[in-house]
């Protein structure tokens, strides 16, 4: 073999396994925890959640993906339950709840005789700076695999306004003498949209603050596509000094936080869920054309 094709297979070797690796977080004593998983014929590293914490350094600003399964003791049972705390430098910690059938195509060459559910996904966006983002467990003896990755490929594009189905009118947000129209959404009023794909649909959220609230605070939307889950977007925001609600005196908008869904091609019935009591998010929803 000529020196020539010997430096061409090391820098194709090189950017294979780049492309593979990149955006994967990996957390402190990583090599300790960590279980290689066969995801449908794909090796993919996962770290366990058995009685201690991972914890994560994480730059920001940016969104992370955080894929979850349940470790089975057999392949028997509808679903499997489980859960996790997210805790953002040392805030609040978020509560992770789970549901998830078993996956046929999951092994473990490590632990040939552990079984996992699918996956399940949650997005967590970080503040500017170094970060520290610690996952633990909620339940002794539950054992959880995670997989975190960086979320930064957000579509870029013209925006086009879609309109979603709801009973309701949209509510007017009053910024700098402008009115924009966003929607309600509760955790008893779920927000659908039918769309055709491939389309990536971007999703602008703001939390009304009530006078009881605090100067910061959490939510959660499910956005769920066909019937399936995509993902769990967990978000904080403040109050805004700058924007008030037509005709609900003492509700503050938050700071406007969003997401964005791919959408492969085909028809999408797309839900949106609040998954927290007692709280309203105003939601406005744009298709990105364009690159």
């Amino acid at each position: 073999m000529s020196s020539k094709m010997y430096y061409i297979k090391i820098l194709l070797s090189l950017l294979i396994f780049g492309s593979v690796s990149a955006g994967v977080i990996k957390p402190q004593d990583a090599k300790k925890q960590r279980d290689i998983l066969i995801v449908s014929g794909n090796r993919s590293s996962y770290y366990t959640l058995d009685g201690q914490s991972l914890v994560y350094k994480v730059k920001g600003p940016q969104r992370i993906k955080i894929y979850s399964r349940a470790v089975l003791s057999s392949k028997k049972g509808k679903s499997k339950s489980f859960g996790f705390e997210v805790q953002l430098n040392g805030n609040q910690p978020l509560q992770v709840n789970h549901q998830q059938k078993y996956s046929k195509g999951v092994k473990s060459p490590q632990h040939p005789n552990h079984y996992f559910s699918k996956s399940a996904l949650d997005y967590i966006s970080v503040p500017a700076g170094v970060n520290e983002v610690t996952i633990r467990p909620k339940k002794r003896g539950e054992r959880i695999v995670v997989r975190v990755l960086e979320d930064n490929n957000a579509p870029r594009g013209k925006k086009k306004r879609v309109d979603a189905l709801s009973e309701e009118e949209p509510i007017k947000l009053i910024s700098n003498d402008k009115r924009l129209s966003y929607y309600s959404l509760t955790k008893d009023h779920a927000l659908f949209v039918t769309m055709e794909g491939p389309v990536n649909l971007e999703i602008t959220s703001r939390l009304g603050f009530g006078p009881q609230m605090g100067r910061e605070e959490d939510y959660r939307i499910q956005v769920l596509d066909n019937g399936k889950v995509v993902g769990t977007y967990y978000f904080s925001t403040d109050r805004s000094e700058v924007t008030t609600v037509d005709g609900q005196n003492g509700v503050v908008p938050g700071a406007w936080r969003s997401c964005d869904v791919k959408l492969g091609k085909g028809m999408h019935e797309i839900k949106l869920r609040l998954m927290d009591k007692d709280r309203q998010v105003f939601i406005k929803l744009n298709q990105i054309i364009g690159d």
